[in-house]
């Protein structure tokens, strides 16, 4: 049976960020026009639209139903969300200052640490793989946005995370309450099993960390613009 950081998982790991890495590197290096770009971010939202809706399947049928069709998560929510945000909102639209963000961080605890992994013999059971798939498509469309630009963290709109955050907790209510939902958005359980990994300690904690993260990329990082940049 799979296990976390075991042989199936590491392979997993190394094939998928090497892929990832060379795929960055290529269209960085390759692409430059601007519709040819927005092609291949566009595309990419679709193959995480196709993953997350096999993973939605594949969960509802092989064990909750189709009446648990609707992502009852925070990275299934994402990636539901990311893909339609990229397909139908425009570069740098203020949805992706929280989605990007909750799919990077989601997509890569998932990816290092998938508890879902002893579902079944094989990491080849829909449920398994098809999960793998969609965190893994996240992180790339997140990091794919991030080094072309396509994407500009701006303290500015810190603000983003926090709101989507809390329209997320009321869409996770709404499933609870209305849908008659065990959980959703780990409202009722923690995060992670058996751990203290509460909504109300990560969340405040992430919102911090996040705008700490933007306060430093823009106040140390960023280059400030010269005498004649201002002038324009």
């Amino acid at each position: 049976m799979p296990e976390i950081f075991g042989w199936e998982h590491l392979i997993y790991m190394a094939v998928s960020f090497t892929l990832m890495i060379s795929a960055l590197i290529f269209i960085n290096k390759k692409v430059h026009g601007e519709k040819e770009l927005v092609m291949i971010i566009r595309g990419t939202g679709l193959l995480l639209l196709a993953c997350v809706v096999w993973n939605r399947f594949a969960i509802c049928i092989l064990r909750d139903g189709l009446n648990r069709l609707l992502p009852n998560t925070y990275c299934s929510f994402a990636s539901f969300t990311f893909s339609f945000s990229v397909l139908f909102c425009k570069k740098d639209s203020r949805i992706f200052h929280f989605v990007l963000y909750l799919g990077l961080l989601g997509g890569i605890s998932s990816m290092l640490c998938p508890n879902y992994l002893g579902q079944a013999d094989s990491i080849f059971y829909p449920m398994t793989i098809s999960s793998l798939m969609h965190h893994t498509v996240m992180v790339f469309l997140a990091l794919l946005m991030l080094t072309t630009g396509y994407f500009r963290p701006a303290l500015k709109r810190w603000y983003c995370l926090p709101v989507g955050l809390f329209f997320t907790f009321l869409y996770g209510l709404f499933l609870i309450h209305v849908l008659g939902y065990n959980d959703a958005m780990a409202i009722n359980f923690p995060l992670v099993e058996g751990t203290f990994l509460t909504w109300y300690l990560v969340g405040p904690l992430f919102i911090g960390v996040h705008g700490l993260v933007l306060y430093v990329y823009e106040r140390m990082l960023t280059p400030y613009p010269t005498d004649s940049e201002l002038s324009v």
